[in-house]
């Protein structure tokens, strides 16, 4: 269950009474929403013993939320702590290939010690590296326009980063503006993003020891988003639409590609009419799998490329999910991917010589944002059901032996009464069977 269908489940059993609520427990109400405390982006370190992951809470008066970082033993031996407090309101936490440090995002200022210090523009946000001993963060790149989405190579020397670069940067300074805006292209603003302006996303090359950093893809028609390293870290595989038609109706067809690490010429993997995405490097750094759409409203398909380019194989035939959080187990046997299914999200097995999937995860609830540990020993994800908000666990790499790893809610819930979601199947049109929800009032009795 995503937060917005907790947000209308709080809003639904706000409504009920009080009064019919178990001796010393009462109903939620819309304002509890300022309390919970919201768990995001768990990455498991390469032995698998930790994770990290990033808790979100209201501010009221700033009226926005404020990330921290936390860390966490994956066998519950040691309880979760702050790794990096909202001082910092960091995000994206990534394990350094060894283990010893987390690189993150913050546009935290140099000379800053709080929220309480920041006036005037924010700057941008910047890679930044912390010890998992804690420590003091050192920050790694002074990119002009700040960068996002960075990954660690796999010797832990480099990092590939996204920043939107553009015309405008060579706007000379302290030269005045027009405000007068000028679009050839169709798309032209989007909800919560606002106006475009003229920068468009691009991979940088950072080095992790000190800080130098180098475009390697450009372009002001299309954006390059997520690069993924080569298991030998000689190449990028990374998303475009560079058709020159994205800013337009009819521009939804990002491929997937291939570029050196240091910049260079570019192979295309992908060749399907829609869009692909979400590119996977295999353990040998042959073949790359990714998602992919005959067209913009065709069924996605999990697809096996040569990393080099050429034919790409379906890898389960008839398959009619929605995969998210596409990655490679089993030493290259076998591909996860979490999807909604039956009004629930499950992790599913893919096993690629057989071509069959098999579920993982089971019972009513929600669960997503899975990532397996380097050595492909351990398995964590969020999970969530009517009754409960997204809290952290850890399983092996087959779904067995979980352990719930984090409780952020536990002291608000324990004052609340939640009515149970009863599951109603029936029949839909065609004789196709539907799943329906159905939350009662709290206290509900037949008759009243």
């Amino acid at each position: 269950m995503h937060l917005r269908t907790v947000a209308v489940f709080a809003a639904t059993l706000s409504s009920s009474l009080f009064a019919q609520a178990p001796a010393g427990k009462r109903g939620i109400t819309a304002e509890d929403y300022l309390q919970f405390e919201l768990v995001s982006d768990p990455r498991v370190s390469p032995d698998g013993s930790q994770v990290v992951y990033v808790v979100a809470r209201v501010d009221r008066a700033q009226n926005r939320r404020i990330p921290s970082v936390w860390i966490a033993s994956t066998d519950g031996s040691r309880a979760p702590r702050v790794l990096l407090d909202e001082t910092w309101s960091p995000s994206a936490p990534r394990w350094s290939p060894d283990g010893a440090s987390i690189a993150f995002i913050s546009s935290h200022a140099a000379g800053d010690t709080g929220t309480a210090a920041r006036r005037g523009p924010a700057p941008r946000a910047q890679l930044w590296v912390v010890a998992t001993s804690s420590g003091t963060p050192r920050r790694v790149t002074t990119v002009a326009n700040g960068v996002s989405n960075c990954a660690w190579s796999p010797n832990g020397s480099r990092s590939i980063c996204l920043s939107r670069t553009g015309p405008s940067d060579a706007w000379p300074a302290g030269k005045e503006r027009s405000d007068v805006r000028h679009y050839t292209q169709s798309l032209y603003k989007f909800n919560d993003n606002g106006w475009f302006d003229d920068r468009r996303s691009h991979l940088w090359t950072v080095e992790m020891s000190g800080g130098a950093a180098k475009q390697i893809t450009n372009g002001d028609a299309w954006n390059d988003t997520d690069p993924q390293w080569s298991p030998d870290g000689t190449k990028i595989a990374f998303v475009s639409d560079r058709s020159g038609h994205e800013f337009d109706d009819d521009g939804r067809n990002p491929d997937v590609w291939v570029i050196p690490a240091d910049g260079g010429t570019l192979t295309r993997v992908s060749t399907a009419a829609g869009p692909d995405n979400s590119p996977r490097w295999s353990p040998d750094g042959k073949s790359i799998a990714f998602v992919s759409s005959a067209g913009d409203e065709q069924p996605q398909q999990i697809m096996i490329a040569p990393a080099t380019g050429g034919a790409a194989t379906q890898v389960v035939a008839d398959f009619d999910l929605l995969p998210t959080d596409l990655q490679w187990a089993d030493a290259g046997r076998a591909l996860l991917f979490s999807t909604g299914v039956k009004g629930e999200n499950q992790i599913f097995r893919i096993d690629v010589a057989a071509h069959r999937m098999a579920q993982l995860t089971k019972g009513p609830r929600a669960v997503r944002s899975m990532t397996v540990s380097a050595n492909g020993q351990k398995m964590v994800y969020l999970a969530n059901d009517f009754m409960h908000l997204d809290d952290v666990y850890a399983s092996a790499a087959d779904a067995t032996q979980e352990r719930k790893v984090s409780n952020h809610n536990a002291t608000l819930w324990s004052q609340l009464s939640l009515a149970p979601v009863e599951r109603i199947s029936y029949k839909g049109a065609d004789g196709w069977d539907v799943d329906g929800f159905l939350v009662k009032p709290l206290g509900w009795q037949a008759g009243k």
